[in-house]
């Protein structure tokens, strides 16, 4: 049976997957195929992908099933977001709630529509459903309690639930305008970060300042003693149906930063106080997750928890003894959630756990050979590819690395990668210099064997999707002075040697090398374009950035 599952209505990272008996087959989000960062609206070419790669068409199909409900009518979207005040407002209309997304979600409708009308089953899974199902369904845990942190689906923000088999039944949701997503957008634009990838900014800058805002803060977010959490309403006003923070907000934490002034004490200390906030709400969640469901294993979802930090954080507190994070736990994997809640609900087992992410474009060697060929590059095959690219990383090269299919989510985890030297303290100047432009606070990842886990780090739990920080040893810290930040702690992803032999036997050649099985890892992707999906996306990398080589499948690269 095969189902497609379509996530990102009408906002933003769309994306598709589709199921095979209940296997993914193929998941990628828009954004890969339109190179515009989290492209909204239908994902056309994403759905085109996955049938293609299953050699399908769209009879070929059991059903589509929508992480989201576009025929949820408006009035009660409305109402749940800002109340019925709103219809009693001269300036916050309907239409100006919508107009940005109107044309996209009229797009998507229509789209639907003529998918029922050619006898295809359309079901509507609802977005706290498909996030939690995207994280239970896929983990490897029979039951678990799952905590679902995100922005806005349809009415729902956030919600605790527990998953047994194939069934997850909601044990508390929070619903709009009660919304951390929300208020964490609001707070990186009061701190001059705008743009989407900007408000992880702030998980940056957290670490860098003192929580002394911290007692006023809890005063803008109110936590009960249910796990349950409130916004308090005098910090936020409505504009056209936008939210923004209010004179009262400006009053009790200063004016905000423009975007184009430096960092001063004040807006560290705010970030580190936001996160201080945010992260004693997400504790209290997760306590009350455990109490209501009495599970050991917690399963996360939702667009928040792609603050490394917060897992992290979530994951040294011991509530749990094991937690799972999917890929892709923003709206993009809401598509994937979505076919895996309606997989289930048809009365269809669970199968593997989804422990590896490439399920995007794959290309064959002579795909490649043939780009190749129409740019009019010669590039060297060695005779083995992980030692040669290993003596490039040792000897302090840049080297890109694109290898069979593509991420789905918004990590890069050794399919299209840049890697470097760890060991090296140039490393990290050299990047921000001449590849990846960001702040100084800015982390990259790591990459490491399985097996040296124990080695390097405190606690050794298996990270195998960059999902979360971990607490180096202090001998590790180190040797690894690129990737460790003040606190001792680095973004770390765990590599398997039967996940992904080829990334792994990377990793022991350049341990042999320098003693640690582990590169340095960031994504392959020009600076404001999504990450790299195709040979010639790679080859455009490797030219208009300071990276010294590219391993393209068996070829390499080099500039010189």
């Amino acid at each position: 049976m095969r189902i497609l599952g379509i996530g990102g209505l009408g906002y933003k990272d769309s994306a598709a997957a589709l199921l095979a008996d209940g296997r993914v087959v193929a998941a990628a989000a828009e954004e890969r195929f339109s190179g515009t960062k989290h492209q909204g609206g239908f994902p056309h070419r994403a759905v085109a992908f996955c049938l293609e790669r299953a050699g399908i068409g769209w009879k070929d199909l059991a059903a589509v099933a929508v992480a989201d409900n576009p025929w949820l009518p408006m009035r009660e979207k409305v109402l749940k977001w800002y109340g019925e005040e709103f219809f009693r407002s001269r300036t916050a209309t309907v239409y100006n709630v919508f107009k940005d997304d109107s044309h996209r979600l009229i797009e998507y409708l229509k789209r639907l529509e003529e998918l029922r009308a050619h006898g295809i089953r359309v079901e509507a899974v609802g977005s706290d459903e498909s996030h939690k199902a995207a994280a239970f369904l896929a983990s490897p845990f029979e039951s678990a309690a799952i905590l679902n942190v995100g922005g806005r689906g349809e009415v729902s923000t956030s919600g605790i639930g527990r998953g047994k088999g194939t069934a997850i039944e909601a044990e508390q949701v929070s619903r709009m305008p009660d919304s951390l997503g929300l208020l964490s957008a609001l707070v990186a634009d009061y701190l001059g970060y705008s743009d989407l990838d900007d408000e992880f900014r702030l998980i940056s800058i957290s670490p860098t300042g003192t929580p002394s805002f911290l007692p006023a803060m809890r005063t803008v977010v109110q936590v009960a003693g249910d796990g349950s959490f409130k916004l308090n309403p005098e910090f936020f006003g409505y504009h056209q149906g936008r939210a923004y923070l209010s004179a009262r907000f400006t009053a009790v934490f200063g004016p905000p930063r423009e975007p184009d002034l430096p960092l001063d004490d004040r807006h560290r200390d705010l970030a580190a106080s936001f996160h201080a906030v945010m992260l004693e709400v997400v504790l209290q969640m997760a306590k009350r997750a455990r109490e209501r469901t009495g599970e050991r294993r917690l399963c996360l979802g939702g667009g928040l928890v792609q603050n490394w930090a917060l897992v992290g954080e979530l994951c040294a507190s011991r509530i749990f003894d094991e937690i799972y994070v999917p890929p892709a736990p923003g709206d993009d994997g809401t598509a994937l959630g979505a076919a895996l809640h309606l997989h289930g609900a048809l009365g269809r087992p669970r199968t593997e756990p989804i422990l590896r992410a490439d399920f995007g474009p794959a290309f064959s060697e002579s795909d490649i050979t043939e780009e190749l060929r129409r740019v009019r590059l010669k590039p060297a095959r060695p005779q083995a590819l992980a030692p040669d690219a290993a003596e490039r990383i040792r000897a302090g090269q840049i080297v890109g690395w694109f290898q069979g299919g593509a991420e789905f989510g918004p990590r890069a985890l050794g399919h299209r990668s840049i890697l470097a030297d760890p060991t090296n303290p140039g490393t990290r100047p050299r990047l921000v210099a001449s590849v990846k432009a960001r702040s100084e606070f800015h982390p990259f990842g790591l990459s490491v064997a399985r097996e040296a886990m124990a080695d390097l780090f405190e606690s050794p739990e298996d990270s195998p999707f960059l999902e979360r920080t971990a607490r180096l040893r202090a001998a590790a810290a180190r040797k690894l002075p690129a990737v460790v930040a003040q606190s001792g702690q680095t973004r770390v992803h765990t590599v398997d040697r039967d996940r992904d032999p080829l990334f792994h036997a990377l990793l022991i050649e350049v341990g042999r090398r320098s003693s640690v099985p582990a590169v340095l890892n960031t994504s392959l992707n020009e600076p404001g374009r999504p990450m790299a999906t195709t040979p010639r996306d790679a080859i455009a990398c490797l030219y208009t950035t300071g990276l010294d080589a590219l391993a393209l499948g068996p070829f390499v690269l080099a500039k010189y």
